[in-house]
């Protein structure tokens, strides 16, 4: 196996929970797996493909994003504004449901994979407290 990239993390919490990685060189939504019992994450995660179409509207989705984490590290707007409010553009929720319908509807053909995540040390921040960008290993799922 070979280390993929991570084009986009939606959550995170002591590493990468969800967002977007290639997987054999395709577009897949990660989401790791909570423990219950544990309560704890594990390193095991659902991987959920997408289509052209659908990597399209997140790859708009995370531009947003990026545009809004520019401008509050660079002080123009407030942590308020957040994309998931709905002021600084509202076309980020409209994006965010589609991306969430699509990987519901895509919950029949997910795989179950371990991910080993570290950091892409050709990419740099863009400014300082920018997340570091990621690659993942996608290994077997014991």
């Amino acid at each position: 196996m070979a280390y993929e990239r991570v084009h986009m993390i939606w959550d995170y919490w002591e590493g990468p929970r969800s967002g977007i990685a290639d997987s054999g060189g395709r577009p897949f939504h990660f989401s790791c797996v909570y423990d219950e019992h544990e309560y704890a994450y594990t390193d095991t995660f659902v991987l959920t493909p997408f289509d052209d179409d659908t990597f399209a509207l997140a790859q708009e989705e995370w531009a947003i994003w990026r545009r809004w984490e520019a401008d509050f590290h660079a002080g123009r707007v407030l942590r308020e504004s957040h994309p998931s409010y709905g002021h600084y553009d509202p076309r980020y929720n409209e994006l965010r449901q589609l991306l969430n319908a699509q990987i519901e509807r895509g919950s029949a053909r997910t795989l179950r994979m371990r991910g080993e995540f570290r950091p892409a040390v050709s990419e740099q921040e863009a400014f300082p407290g920018q997340r570091h960008l990621f690659e993942v290993e996608w290994l077997p799922a014991d």
